[in-house]
């Protein structure tokens, strides 16, 4: 069944998949929001849609209890519902659970403050962190919190071991976005290409104006980019020159986490059951 909504342009059809894009778009969305929510004007300017779309999408994620609105306020935010779907998620993608100790071990020797990205379609997800000396460079990191792919430095260290096309795919719907962290799609590209010339970044931080951040991709058995360790400094010589002496012990800690992963992987696979009729082959 198709929904007819009148778009910039003229009037056209707006099919179930369009419905359900849409639905996602506002979920993530909401998911890099502040916890106080946003409203709906907002929503709707942000992902580009008439009000009245916005607000029928809205309507239906709020009757599911996927979406709330802040007690007192007409600001909508993700609810406690979605917390319980992503737990069966967080247990089949291990990462966090294999990246701890070595976070652990990269704050108490380094006094650095540490974070782990993931890539969530075209956001940067904090999966975990550690605070180090400096609380106040890691204030806005909230665990959860999303930024466009590519807007920080662990995010182009991500981008920097995916494909060409997926790269421009995401530097497309991203070029908007890049604005508020002082950045575009050009200087988006150039990092990437830098990362890629030697394996690691460094940048400014663009949660704190005082921040510079270290960062190295973790990468799958085939090279591809499942997350990202940043160490996160104050901007000084020091810090700087620290950076070296640094980069061996966080390739370790990626090149552990990796391997952790792919040896539960593999696991898995042999415990699965062999189908009647290829163990009868």
């Amino acid at each position: 069944m198709t929904i007819q909504e009148k778009l910039p342009g003229g009037r056209r059809e707006m099919t179930g998949t369009q419905s359900i894009r849409r639905s996602f778009a506002i979920v993530r969305h909401l998911a890099g929001a502040s916890q106080e929510g946003e409203k709906l004007v907002d929503i709707a300017n942000a992902m580009e849609l008439p009000h009245p779309t916005a607000h029928r999408i809205l309507k239906a994620l709020e009757d599911e209890g996927i979406v709330e609105r802040a007690e007192g306020t007409q600001r909508y935010r993700l609810a406690a519902e979605t917390a319980w779907l992503g737990v069966a998620p967080f247990n089949r993608c291990p990462i966090t659970r294999y990246a701890s100790p070595h976070l652990d071990e990269l704050v108490a020797q380094t006094g650095s403050s540490v974070l782990l990205s993931v890539p969530s379609h075209i956001d940067s997800v904090y999966a975990d962190r550690r605070i180090g000396n400096l609380p106040s460079l890691l204030s806005q990191a909230e665990i959860g919190s999303r930024r466009p792919l590519g807007a920080g430095t662990g995010g182009r260290v991500m981008l920097a071991h995916m494909s060409p096309e997926r790269l421009d795919s995401v530097l497309e719907q991203n070029a908007a976005r890049y604005a508020q962290y002082r950045a575009g799609p050009e200087t988006v590209r150039r990092d990437v290409a830098e990362a890629r010339a030697q394996g690691f970044l460094v940048g400014n931080s663009p949660l704190s104006r005082e921040g510079r951040v270290v960062a190295v991709a973790v990468r799958d058995v085939t090279g591809r980019a499942i997350g990202a360790i940043s160490l996160v400094g104050p901007r000084s010589q020091g810090f700087e020159r620290r950076i070296e002496g640094l980069l061996p012990q966080m390739r370790g800690a990626a090149r552990e986490i990796a391997a952790r992963i792919q040896q539960q992987r593999v696991t898995m696979r042999c415990q699965m059951p062999i189908p009647p009729r290829a163990a009868a082959g």
